[in-house]
Order: structure tokens, then sequence, then C-alpha cells
């Protein structure tokens, strides 16, 4: 069984989302089937593509997320995931009130990956220069979880 990872911010159309492209392409070849990855977002938009930014930004870096549509968060989506993985602290506590089970198994994507407790911010409306700021940070945060990930996924 995949280990399942739900990624987490507000609209779902710029971090979450580039943050489930990069992962997925950061997965090694083995591992494609060890990890299912999705997104959603707090704001329960539906079918939104990413941001224009959010899509440029990603593809310079060779990941391509243009055809991602915005999913919502829901108490189903909480119970499906193995690890959820949040931008920022008040996502933490959105989930928490949403369903307070998940509360174990939901954290901070920087203090999972490097316990530095450092909320993303939101580039939405900002230039490609902020996507790039926000790119770089997930990108950090998201190479230094997989091998937390990739040992997780060997568990379940």
């Amino acid at each position: 069984m995949a280990l399942s990872v739900l990624l987490v911010c507000t609209g779902n159309s710029c971090r979450s989302a580039m943050a489930e492209g990069m992962l997925r392409e950061m997965l090694p070849g083995d591992h494609l089937d060890d990890v299912e990855v999705r997104s959603v977002g707090t704001a329960n938009l539906e079918g939104m593509p990413p941001t224009d930014h959010a899509i440029s930004v990603t593809l310079h870096h060779g990941v391509d997320i243009s055809a991602h549509r915005s999913s919502g968060l829901t108490r189903l989506a909480l119970e499906q995931a193995d690890l959820v993985l949040v931008m920022t602290a008040i996502h933490r506590e959105l989930i928490i009130e949403l369903d307070p089970t998940a509360a174990d198994r939901t954290f901070l994507l920087s203090d999972y990956a490097d316990g530095s407790d450092i909320d993303v911010p939101d580039p939405i409306g900002g230039s490609v220069e902020e996507y790039e700021v926000v790119f770089d940070m997930l990108d950090g945060y998201l190479r230094s979880s997989l091998p937390k990930l990739l040992e997780l996924a060997g568990k379940t």
C-alpha cells in the first residue's frame, strides 16, 4: 500500500499545487508506486487551474503543473492521508479543527523537513520573483523531507 501524502495551502493554485508537482518529480523511479501525492486548499475552491506564475516558474524548473485543478480540503481527504504537510501554522490549525484525529500526522512542511517552523508565504498576486522564492523554499523543504517520506513509505 502506498504512503498517501497530502499537501495543503489556501487555494490549491500556488504553493500546494507547485509542491505536489515538485514532489512527484523528485520521487525516484523505483518509488513512484510507493508514494501517492495529492494537494488541496483550505478555501475549498474546486477546479481552478494554477496561477500563470506558478505554471511558468515550475515549468522553468522542469515541472509541468498546467493540468492541475484545485481541490478543497475535506474530512475524507484527511482520513485517507497518512501524512499531511501544510504551508502555514494556520493551515494546521484549520485541519485539526476539521478533524482532530489528524493532528498527529499533520506537520508544517518546514518543521517536517528540518525543524525550522517557517511558514511558506502565499505568492498569489505577487511577482514571478516571489514565486521563485516560494519555489526555492518548497524545493529545499521537499528535498529535505524526501528521505523521511521514502522511509515512511517502506513501512506502510
